[in-house]
């Protein structure tokens, strides 16, 4: 009975190091955003636990995932901790496309590397701005990633900030990363970073019939790449496409009309979950602001 015992212990031991890894759970925490260093200890444990380079690969990736956050958790005046931690998230990135490639590894070396830029200020970090591209290239053309709204997001921000991109350019992208939002998620960030976009460029109804149209020729004609294509997604439906967060035409309204209206629907956006982050909680805050000052 004790041979058939001993026997069972060393089977169920067996069956358990050859399952594969589950992270269901270390997700879903990862989605509370309650304890984001607990996801970090969770993932460093499962690392060692991880049989085969494809398997490493997606706990690497989650841990530059989680970097992310954790060094944006950190006090603004901490640059070494941020600059510490955005290292190590793009390491952990690295090492996971070593590992075994994979589109996500490659998204979130992109936002470590833009994160410590972010902290460093742009014109120190544009040697940065290259790579940075790159990686998001090899997401949306060599693994043809289109639905990647952190992707589209990190090329908006990308080309709204540095001074020799376009920043007409950055409204393409980041209404692409709006239109590809998770169901699941609210984004408020990525709203209120097209609305300050359109907030800024304002175009009137008329210029915006006009530029949309050209912009719609482009995107017609762009055959190069979908990184080089959807610069002109703007123009993707023409002038008279009707944004999400709207009942009207984007030639019907100016460009600081359809920001308050971009803002006005993330609101309610936020409004319709039972549940929300600390960082959905602070993005609400600053678009109630952003409302009250542009509607002034």
């Amino acid at each position: 009975m004790k041979k058939l015992a001993d026997l069972l212990v060393l089977l169920l031991a067996v069956l358990t190091a050859l399952a594969a890894l589950d992270f269901t759970e270390v997700d879903n925490l990862y989605d509370q955003a309650t304890n984001y260093q607990k996801v970090y200890d969770d993932l460093k444990a499962m690392l060692t636990t991880a049989k085969d380079g494809k398997e490493k690969s997606e706990v690497l990736w989650r841990l530059s995932r989680v970097c992310v956050d954790l060094g944006d958790a950190l006090p603004e005046k901490d640059k070494k901790g941020k600059y510490a931690i955005y290292e190590e998230g793009q390491a952990f990135a690295e090492q996971s496309i070593a590992a075994s490639p994979n589109w996500m590894a490659y998204l979130w070396k992109s936002a470590n590397v833009g994160r410590y830029g972010q902290t460093k200020g742009v014109l120190s970090s544009l040697a940065k701005v290259g790579p940075m591209r790159a990686d998001i290239k090899v997401i949306i053309d060599d693994f043809n990633v289109l639905d990647s709204s952190e992707a589209w997001y990190t090329l908006g921000v990308l080309f709204d900030k540095v001074p020799t991109l376009s920043s007409v350019k950055a409204v393409s992208y980041m209404r692409a990363a709006c239109d590809t939002i998770p169901a699941k998620y609210i984004y408020g960030g990525t709203y209120k970073a097209l609305a300050e976009m359109l907030y800024d460029r304002n175009w009137s109804a008329a210029k915006r019939e006009k530029e949309i149209a050209g912009i719609q020729k482009d995107w017609n004609n762009e055959t190069k790449s979908n990184n080089e294509k959807y610069a002109f997604y703007e123009g993707a439906k023409g002038v008279d496409a009707i944004p999400l967060w709207s009942k009207n035409t984007l030639s019907a309204m100016s460009d600081r009309e359809e920001a308050l209206e971009v803002l006005k629907y993330a609101q309610e956006v936020y409004k319709s979950r039972a549940e929300h982050t600390k960082g959905d909680d602070e993005h609400y805050a600053e678009i109630q602001e952003l409302i009250s000052k542009w509607s002034k």
